[in-house]
């Protein structure tokens, strides 16, 4: 078992996740047709991404809401609010995955490629840090209002 975040998840599960994030990833990223683009926000999962997320490791924010072109619609804040260039929507395995692409100061071409966990109300995946390629493992909740 891996432990992660007060998470018990099989390692065969954890593998799986982190297949299928990679194959998202290169879906995303090089733009294979009809494979991943932005599904209707009127999908169970889609509606229940919506809201505030914030990192659970540092006190960045993550804006998901229903755009006015019926598409998910990112906003990101560190502290203050930083570009988002592209936000995409997929479905894969049973997962809700949302790429978000960051075009700012400091963040020209990071990435954030994460999935709902609905169990768990939270958004995990990774962030690619544009300027180095770097990854890091990370996770979102639902900020609640105070």
């Amino acid at each position: 078992m891996v432990f992660h975040k007060g998470i018990n998840v099989s390692l065969l599960t954890y593998r799986r996740f982190l297949l299928a994030m990679g194959v998202l990833i290169t879906q995303l990223l090089v733009g294979a047709a009809g494979q991943a683009q932005n599904t209707g926000i009127y999908s169970a999962d889609l509606l229940a991404m919506q809201g505030r997320w914030i990192r659970t490791d540092a006190p960045y924010v993550i804006e998901l809401r229903h755009s006015k072109t019926d598409m998910l619609e990112a906003f990101y804040f560190n502290p203050r609010p930083i570009h988002v260039e592209k936000t995409e929507t997929a479905q894969k395995d049973g997962f809700q995955y949302v790429m978000i692409e960051l075009r700012d100061l400091n963040y020209e071409g990071s990435i954030y490629l994460l999935h709902y966990n609905r169990e768990h109300d939270a958004l995990s995946g990774i962030y690619i840090h544009g300027a180095t390629g770097q990854r890091f493992q990370v996770n979102f909740s639902r900020k609640t209002s105070p």
